[in-house]
């Protein structure tokens, strides 16, 4: 009989004492042997000690000054002992039973290296603002999409270690640079399974304060060099969101830019320009708007309008 798999979760934290207690919880009433968890906390200054201080015989924990997120959680990893590996922000939240279907879809297929499911996105105080739009595992569409939802992903030990950590250099899109690395090399690996359920996992909180939303601008200019970097181009919809959020005004989620044609024909010859060295590909989606307009002007559309 093989032994159980054990699972280790990583959190992130820097002064997230407002949403980090909710996070713990919804690690430890997991109530799986097999879990292991480990917050990294970047050295706050906040009640974040006091939290963790009050949970810590059942996780460990180290505070120090760190390099960034991706340096933190890389630190967790290291020192964890799962076979399996995920992380969690300080600020989302996992469902009841999560850890528990987890360790079963791994251990009834040893090929199995990648498994995810759905998440919904919600506010700070836990309304529910809509589902996260996760679908099957494709590589070349991470060029256009990020379809996992981070806090629903978990992978084995082998598979981060042959494709190597997250990149410490990346404070925005070090998720999507390693499901990109991780579809390249299962590329190599023919036996490699990558699995999507449709099953809800995680709550990713959404708010105006938070890493993503609060630098939206500097958020679609590194996903568009890390997309550039492992696709040689840069779809449309990441030059759109860049030129959107450089005012300031507009974020792509709770506040989405009514239709602007100077907007558009302005990210229209940035995105040729900045891809003219790649004349097939401009040449094939310029075609594919002509042959299928309704498509483009439907995704262009679920853009457009207030989100409160």
């Amino acid at each position: 009989m093989l032994a159980t798999l054990r699972l280790s979760i990583i959190t992130h934290s820097f002064q997230q004492g407002e949403f980090l207690e909710e996070t713990i919880q919804s690690v430890l009433r997991q109530e799986n042997d097999s879990l292991e968890y480990w917050i990294i906390d970047g050295g706050s200054t906040d009640n974040t000690l006091s939290i963790i201080e009050k949970y810590q015989s059942a996780l460990q924990w180290v505070s120090e000054p760190d390099k960034g997120q991706s340096d933190a959680i890389n630190k967790g990893f290291k020192a964890a002992r799962g076979d399996l590996l995920g992380w969690l922000n300080a600020d989302d939240i996992y469902l009841p039973g999560v850890v528990s279907e987890v360790i079963q879809e791994f251990q009834k297929d040893p090929n199995l290296m990648l498994l995810y499911g759905d998440a919904y996105h919600i506010n700070n105080s836990g309304d529910c603002l809509g589902k996260y739009p996760s679908d099957e595992f494709d590589l070349d569409q991470l060029a256009f999409r990020c379809f996992i939802c981070q806090p629903t992903c978990f992978f084995r030990r082998e598979l981060i270690e042959e494709a190597g950590y997250l990149n410490a250099q990346l404070r925005y899109a070090l998720d999507l640079d390693l499901w990109i690395r991780f579809g390249q090399l299962q590329k190599k690996r023919s036996h490699w399974k990558f699995k999507y359920v449709s099953r809800l996992w995680a709550y990713s909180r959404m708010h105006k304060a938070n890493k993503t939303l609060s630098k939206r601008k500097e958020s679609f200019e590194e996903i568009s060099r890390v997309v550039k970097q492992h696709f040689g181009v840069i779809p449309f919809n990441w030059i759109y969101g860049q030129l959107e959020s450089s005012t300031g005004h507009f974020d792509g989620y709770f506040r989405k830019s009514p239709l602007n044609l100077i907007l558009l024909l302005r990210s229209i010859f940035k995105w040729i320009w900045l891809n003219r060295k790649n004349p097939l590909y401009l040449s094939q989606h310029i075609l594919q708007v002509l042959v299928f307009p309704a498509n483009s002007i439907g995704r262009l559309t679920r853009r457009l309008g207030e989100k409160e």
